[in-house]
């Protein structure tokens, strides 16, 4: 018998074909080998110029090297940047200037981390490559997958695009072979002309000291040319536009509306309860809240509570984000009224325990000094108030570009204070409130060891002031500062004269370094001779050895002592 559940309209099970998955194949023009070239200079130039040189003024130069070479690579006629795109490369490369004025390891170090940012966005702005809005929260998701996956996951199929537009370029071939077939002669001639001419030779001998540190500088530009160039070509082309940019956007919107509510109204109740405990600060009925043998004062509310308000200002800015975030949106697409109303009200409460922080740090400042940590912290609140301004402001404005006010204002206001130089600005602050009698004491020691060259001058300053207990703290914190850099940028010659050594390498300038060396060789060079004499010992190291001698002859019952207490802060 047949079977018909087989042959019923001759329809068969078709088993669907296995995907096979497509090799992805890029295509470059002979304009992307040029700039692949040019981004490998500019990044063999930058570890050179900043990695390797500390951070001064090579920094700055071989930024704006690397800036020149991306603007003139992406830049086209097509895409039209936004204001804020712009705005943000012209503040890296303000920035960016910061390190040729001032030294400040710790500043640096944040100053590196916003440039980054910064040109970052400038980047993505000229190319056109965002995926959302550059107003919105969203465009730091793209700012992150655009450097930290699309390069990587673009860096083999663009290299190899251009290997093999080079390949095709006979030009290029030729040149690869005339370059190989003149080392040869180079090996000749570059020893005669070394032992013809002095000048060359020296030029030749200068290489060969340095010849270790090139070889490095080259190693690393060959590991991180590749990702610069992909980057590049990766926001050239928009591949992650293209490719995968409707996946990327996926909601995040699964919490229910009234999980958030409840959820924010608890926090909002236990915030109520803490601004009622306030009252006993103010009203003598609630006073007995207060802990058995409080003593209300100054001090105490200066140094009582900053850094839990400041965490909690932190951690309430976290959770608004992410209930706006993952919350589902109803009523037509718009968030509650009583969502709304929470959100407001402990983003209001963040900005009152945000001015109490300050007004906190306010009166430690005039108690305790200026610190540059206090002055960090001081900022950072500023910066935190601005951004919970437009989180109000967003919550009632949902389509207001509130981003990339807080990007500018933020980021202008850290370059802001990174030119006056915050090291600067706290030895001001406190050699003129201890002169004004604001603040009882004056710690000169901080001065010198904790602040950068920034300092010298005020530390100079008081080493030439009337206060004769400062004035020697201060000269023997110059002295230690000679002693620590002697024979590296100051020289003590066997006149008794220090000296500044002049600036040989320009990768390594740095302003504040050059004043504050140039005023320690005035004072120093001014100070009576007996007095050059007696700390020239520490400055050399020969005091150590002068020293253990007087010690020994202690030991045997010879010892002579001239004057003990010369040396009493040295021992």
């Amino acid at each position: 018998m047949e079977n018909s559940d087989f042959n019923l309209n001759n329809n068969y099970f078709t088993p669907p074909a296995p995907m096979v998955k497509e090799k992805r194949v890029l295509h470059a023009e002979k304009r992307d080998g040029i700039f692949a070239l040019l981004i490998f200079a500019s990044v063999f130039v930058f570890i050179d110029f900043a990695v390797f040189h500390a951070f001064n003024f090579g920094f700055t130069l071989s930024f704006f090297v690397m800036f020149a070479v991306f603007t003139a690579y992406l830049w086209n006629g097509k895409t039209r940047p936004s204001l804020f795109a712009c705005l943000c490369g012209l503040l890296s490369l303000g920035g960016s200037v910061t390190f040729t004025l001032s030294r400040d390891i710790f500043v640096n170090a944040i100053m590196v981390f916003l440039i980054s940012a910064l040109f970052t966005i400038y980047v993505f702005g000229i190319s056109g490559s965002f995926r959302s809005n550059e107003g919105s929260f969203k465009m730091l998701t793209d700012l992150l997958y655009g450097t930290g996956v699309s390069p990587f996951s673009n860096l083999f199929p663009a290299v190899k695009a251009v290997g093999s537009t080079s390949s095709k370029n006979k030009n290029f071939t030729y040149g690869i072979i005339g370059a190989a077939l003149a080392l040869p002669v180079l090996l000749v001639v570059i020893p005669l002309l070394v032992s013809g001419d002095a000048a060359f030779r020296g030029l030749i001998s200068a290489i060969g000291k340095n010849i270790g540190e090139y070889v490095g500088v080259f190693i690393l530009a060959v590991i991180f040319a590749p990702y610069a160039f992909s980057y590049a070509f990766t926001r050239k082309n928009a591949l992650d536009v293209k490719t995968d940019g409707a996946k990327k956007h996926k909601s995040l919107r699964f919490v229910p509306n009234a999980v958030s509510v409840s959820f924010l109204c608890v926090i909002s109740a236990t915030y109520i309860i803490y601004l009622f405990s306030q009252l006993a600060y103010f009203f003598s009925a609630f006073s007995g809240i207060l802990p058995e043998g409080y003593e209300y004062s100054a001090s105490v509310y200066a140094r009582e509570g900053f850094f839990e308000m400041f965490a909690i200002c932190v951690i309430n800015m976290a959770l608004i984000s992410a209930v706006n975030i993952c919350t589902k949106k109803e009523n037509e697409g718009r968030p509650s009224v009583v969502l709304k109303a929470a959100e407001c009200f402990i983003s209001l409460f963040s900005l009152l325990i945000l001015i109490t922080a300050m007004s906190k740090m306010v009166l430690n400042v005039e108690i305790f000094g200026l610190s540059k940590y206090r002055l960090l912290v001081s900022l950072l609140m500023i910066m935190l108030a601005v951004m919970i301004l437009f989180f109000v402001l967003h919550i009632f404005l949902p389509k207001a570009n509130y981003m990339q006010t807080i990007i500018l204002v933020c980021s202008t206001l850290f370059i802001a204070f990174s030119f006056a130089d915050m090291d600067n600005l706290v030895s001001r602050y406190n050699v003129n409130a201890y002169a004004n009698g604001k603040i009882d004491t004056l710690d000169v020691e901080y001065m010198s060891e904790w602040l950068s060259e920034s300092a010298v001058p005020y530390i100079v300053s008081i080493a030439q002031g009337d206060d004769n207990k400062l004035a020697q703290e201060a000269k023997d914190c110059i002295i230690d500062k000679i002693a620590y850099d002697n024979n590296i940028s100051l020289t003590l010659t066997d006149e008794n004269t220090l000296e500044c050594a002049s600036i040989t390498d320009f990768r390594e300038f740095n302003l504040t370094v050059k004043i504050a060396n140039e005023m320690i060789c005035d004072y120093f060079n001014s100070l009576p001779e007996n007095e050059r004499q007696k700390y020239r010992g520490v400055i050399t190291g020969s005091f150590i050895n002068d020293w253990d001698q007087e010690f020994s002859q202690e030991n045997s019952g010879a010892y002579i002592d001239d004057d003990p207490a010369d040396y009493s802060h040295w021992s």
